[in-house]
Formats: structure tokens, sequence, C-alpha cells
């Protein structure tokens, strides 16, 4: 076996060990770009409690809207009767 303090001289002075180091360095640049960019996404996520409680809102919402569409054609039909009572009420009197 080959002590690695006698391939340091090899990497360094010869031009295949410069395109070796140029190649190690080169791939640990791409390896520090993406763990960086994998972070900043990280921090740009929402945690679970809050996205759980916009979750929670937005059913509320639809259950909300769904109910004052129920109530609101409910309203128009009961109106018209009420309208019609009225109308016969008058008539009769």
């Amino acid at each position: 076996m080959s002590n690695p303090i006698l391939g340091v001289p090899l990497l360094t002075s010869n031009p295949v060990g410069w395109a070796v180091l140029g190649v190690a360095g080169y791939l640990t640049y791409k390896a520090g770009k993406k763990a960086g960019k994998r972070s900043i996404e990280q921090v740009d996520q929402e945690c679970l409690a809050d996205r759980a409680v916009k979750g929670v809102m937005k059913s509320a919402y639809k259950a909300k809207m769904k109910t004052d569409s129920m109530f609101s054609s409910t309203k128009d039909k009961y109106s018209e009767m009420w309208k019609e009572a009225q109308t016969e009420a008058t008539q009769q009197a």
C-alpha cells in the first residue's frame, strides 16, 4: 500500500493531478450549491401547524359558502310565498 502523503505531490505537480483536483473542487461546489438551495426551500415552507390551520380555514370557508347559497335559495323561495300570502290576505279583506 502506498502512503497518501506520497500521492499529494503527484496531484499538485502533475497536469493530470490538476484535472483531478479541478473536478473534485467542481463537484464539491455543485454539492454545496444543491445543499444551499434545499435549505432555502425548507426555510420558505410554512410549518405543518400553519398548513393544517390554513386547511381548516379553507374547509370552514367552503362550508360557509355552501350554507349561504342554501339559505339564499330558501330565502328566495319563502319570500315569494310570503308575498303571495300578503297578496291573498289583502284581496280577502
